[in-house]
């Protein structure tokens, strides 16, 4: 793995989030096991990242939570976006596309001698 990965990962994370539960209601192992399958284990999310992030997605009132009883005993907390959610999404992926497709004209690119030398 490279040395900036964690960087990468930190600026997408909460966009990830938001395109998951765009497609289902999920609880945080799921969340996090399902990044990690979809990467191709590229991303391995811990609970010290996942868990302050969808608690500040909720606190923006992005996504929301409630709890479902699983068997007798086991208590899951469900996350789902909202409305507000959605728009975000969007805009994040908007900008996500934008930045994107700028980088890559920059990293193509390639001098030649009398091209570009005034910049302005």
């Amino acid at each position: 793995m490279g040395k900036y990965h964690n960087t990468f990962k930190k600026g997408t994370l909460e966009m990830l989030f938001l395109k998951l539960l765009s497609e289902n209601d999920l609880y945080g192992y799921e969340l996090a096991t399902l990044i990690h399958q979809l990467s191709h284990d590229l991303i391995t999310i811990n609970a010290g990242n996942m868990y302050p992030t969808l608690y500040k997605l909720e606190e923006k009132g992005f996504i929301s939570s409630y709890e479902k009883v699983i068997g007798k005993r086991l208590r899951r907390v469900y996350y789902r976006i909202t409305d507000e959610g959605m728009k975000e999404l969007q805009e994040m992926m908007d900008d996500y596309q934008r930045i994107t497709a700028a980088n890559k004209t920059i990293l193509s690119y390639h001098f030649k001698q009398g091209e570009n030398e005034k910049i302005s």
